[in-house]
């Protein structure tokens, strides 16, 4: 490889870029008519797959280290902006049901959901107000739902990207995705995506807690957001 080319691979492969869009939030959340100050935190679907000369390999352990990071990042930045994380731990067979039922609803709306995000300032989305039976959340405002895709690629991956100057081939990828549902009436009052064009599965902690940090910046929470 040219002197040259190695080091702008290198430059890339120190640097990374964390993107979040603009929330999308339902009208009820912006005008105040419901107020966020107590959820349940479902836990994280994360999935991570490494991208090789021959192929991709998913299963990876990295996938449940970066969804316990993903969940403390949001049970944190949510905390900070005055809002109180409840337990989401399943306590009997009944609840845990419960949640993946709950998991599963979220999965098949949020098809919709990432077409037309949009639409979530509308009001047009809901999982339905069985939602309203889920116990856990009897006392809770809200239920957040958590995301994230990610991959990485090998030396050997890498190596024939940046002989092609591919710069997306070189890099790793993450996208998370975090939606905050009424524990009432089942309605998306807030969705919000972001990307984070690194491997998140080295300094997960620290990555994905400045990725959630600028994701929830404009989402409207009790507090605002703490000034660095």
């Amino acid at each position: 490889m040219r002197p040259a080319l190695l080091l702008i691979c290198t430059a890339l492969l120190c640097c990374g870029t964390a993107l979040a869009e603009w929330p999308h939030n339902n009208p009820k959340l912006t005008a105040k008519k419901v107020t966020i100050r107590r959820v349940v935190l479902l836990p994280a679907h994360v999935s991570f797959i490494r991208v090789g000369t021959r192929g991709s390999e998913g299963g990876l352990p990295e996938a449940d280290q970066i969804a316990g990071s993903f969940d403390s990042a949001v049970s944190h930045e949510l905390s900070a902006r005055g809002v109180e994380v409840l337990a989401h731990g399943a306590a009997s067979d009944e609840e845990k049901y419960a949640i993946a039922d709950l998991q599963a609803r979220y999965d098949s709306v949020a098809v919709q959901v990432r077409r037309k995000p949009g639409k979530v300032e509308k009001g047009a989305y809901t999982l339905g107000d069985r939602v309203a039976a889920f116990q856990p959340a009897a006392s809770a405002d809200a239920i957040v739902v958590l995301r994230g895709f990610g991959q990485t690629y090998t030396t050997g991956r890498k190596v024939m990207a940046a002989a092609t100057w591919n710069v997306f081939g070189i890099k790793g990828v993450f996208r998370g995705e975090l939606a905050l549902i009424d524990s009432r009436t089942g309605e998306v009052l807030s969705f919000v995506r972001f990307q984070r064009q690194q491997n998140m599965a080295e300094k997960a902690e620290e990555r994905i807690a400045e990725a959630v940090r600028l994701a929830l910046h404009d989402v409207p929470l009790p507090l605002p957001p703490p000034k660095k």
